[in-house]
């Protein structure tokens, strides 16, 4: 949990790439199928609609208990 937590704090990698592979609309955006995607890891583990208080250090977050009702 301790390990977990420091890497969503201090994540090895700035960015995900990945390539779209269907037609998809975000928020109303449209990514066409063939772009190449750039997905900001710190961004989404400092977002409090994921994880509640980004900024406090809490590895209970990796609870099994807390990981299954993230993941129903």
């Amino acid at each position: 949990m301790i390990i977990n937590e420091t890497l969503r704090l201090h994540p090895p990698v700035g960015f995900l790439s990945r390539v779209c592979v269907k037609d998809f609309s975000v928020e109303g955006f449209e990514i066409k199928k063939g772009l190449q995607v750039q997905i900001p890891v710190s961004g989404i583990h400092s977002d409090p609609k994921y994880y509640p208080e980004p900024e406090k250090f809490n590895p209970d977050r990796f609870t099994k208990e807390n990981k299954a009702k993230q993941n129903p």
